[in-house]
């Protein structure tokens, strides 16, 4: 006798779903496997064991993804798994590798720019992979045992005899059913934190990878998209308030105290102010920087300016005083763009720009961003520099002034005034 509550027939729902598992078993695999990966991304970074809200948001992500599979004929079933199942993957392994060397998420604007890694590949091995990343590729092995074993064993991998447009409705309401659940658990708090983007970690401890990868799709298209529409009339409104509203700038004791003469600048990556300030048995950590921070002019109260693009970033502050693009990277999106810089406005006063770096002069597009600039030669690493000792990913501070130094004295003998960063 059939067991029925109310009208409702347990046997019968309860056959489908096993039949519906015995016929899709690849669908399941496909599921299971990404949703593993995504768990043991935020395993391993973030150490978040018991949060159910990101098993609920990247399951509805899969389940809704998988299910237009059955739109294709079952043999090119597997090809669609495995292109999102190795699509994940990748994610995975840039995502644990970001998270290693910076404790925060990579964003869509990174990958796009993850072939610039080719450049220091050898510097990626030694210094910034670790065995832990490639424990994601599990995923695809899967995926091809499961469907060789089917095919040995001459299972059906889908039911055949279903309806396509059926299959994907029943699939499509079981990722929505999930995708309701994980909505229903979200606060005001959550939902304003996705928008902005601005906490990458909290986003992935809440929402799961795959939702902060969307969501960061989204975020990182949206200003092309509505640069297209009312651009002019919008250029038109900056152009016009700043032409009405100029002031030229007060002067003060500092005004013109550096007129006619050299300029170097030393940007150095990661140092912070409580280096200056610390010392071991008597001896200072940075000597060198104390002393110049005691004999000159010391700014310490300030914040970080930088996006994405993390280094490339600052230089672009530093050389226009303008902020980064919140999504997406100057660099990369908008190096092409005419920007009034320190090396255009000093050249203007007869200078000669230039500037050196210890890195391949592609990474961060930086060859042509520094063209863009107004800097007249860019010295990189490999074509400028003999790559003697290398530290990190690229040539160590040591080998790279002392290579400085007799390209700087070039540089004086051949210019009256000169700027270099």
């Amino acid at each position: 006798m059939k067991e029925k509550v109310k009208g409702i027939n347990f046997n019968k729902i309860k056959n489908r779903i096993v039949r519906y598992f015995k016929h899709n078993i690849l669908f399941i695999v496909f599921v299971l496997t990404s949703v593993g990966n995504s768990s043991l991304l935020r395993f391993l970074t973030l150490k978040n064991y018991f949060e159910i809200k990101p098993v609920l948001a990247y399951t509805a992500v899969v389940i809704i993804i998988g299910a237009f599979s059955y739109f294709l004929k079952p043999k090119k079933r597997f090809t669609y798994y495995m292109i999102f199942g190795c699509i994940f993957t990748f994610l995975c392994i840039v995502n644990s590798m970001y998270y290693t060397n910076y404790l925060s998420f990579a964003s869509v604007s990174l990958l796009s720019t993850s072939l610039q890694v080719i450049d220091v590949g050898d510097a990626v091995v030694k210094n910034v992979m670790e065995i832990k990343d490639f424990s994601y590729l599990w995923q695809v092995f899967a995926l091809i045992f499961a469907y060789k074993a089917l095919k040995k064993k001459k299972k059906k991998i889908v039911n055949a005899h279903e309806v396509k447009k059926v299959k994907v409705i029943h699939t499509l309401i079981a990722g929505l059913v999930f995708l309701g659940m994980f909505i229903s658990t979200l606060t005001s708090l959550d939902i304003g934190r996705l928008s902005k983007q601005w906490n990458r970690e909290y986003i992935v401890m809440k929402f799961g990878l795959y939702t902060y990868q969307l969501n960061d799709i989204v975020s990182s298209i949206k200003p092309q998209i509505s640069g297209m529409f009312g651009y002019d009339e919008h250029a038109k409104t900056f152009r016009e308030y700043y032409e009405k509203n100029y002031k030229e700038p007060e002067q003060n004791k500092y005004t013109n105290i550096f007129e006619g003469k050299n300029l170097l600048v030393i940007h150095a990556e990661s140092v912070q102010n409580f280096t200056l300030n610390t010392s071991f048995n008597g001896v200072d950590v940075a000597p060198t920087l104390k002393r110049l921070a005691n004999e000159g002019l010391y700014f310490s109260n300030f914040y970080a300016q930088e996006s994405v693009g993390t280094s490339s970033d600052s230089e672009f502050t530093f050389n226009s005083s303008l902020l980064p693009a919140s999504s997406g990277t100057v660099s990369i999106n908008y190096w092409d763009r005419e920007y009034v810089t320190i090396p255009k406005l000093l050249e203007e006063k007869g200078y000669y720009a230039f500037s050196m770096h210890g890195n391949n002069g592609t990474f961060w597009n930086r060859a042509n961003f520094h063209s863009s600039y107004g800097y007249k030669k860019f010295y990189n690493y490999k074509t400028d520099f003999n790559i003697d000792e290398t530290i990190g990913l690229g040539l160590s501070d040591k080998s790279f002034f002392k290579q400085a130094v007799p390209k700087i004295k070039d540089i004086t003998e051949k210019n009256q005034n000169y700027y270099g960063t």
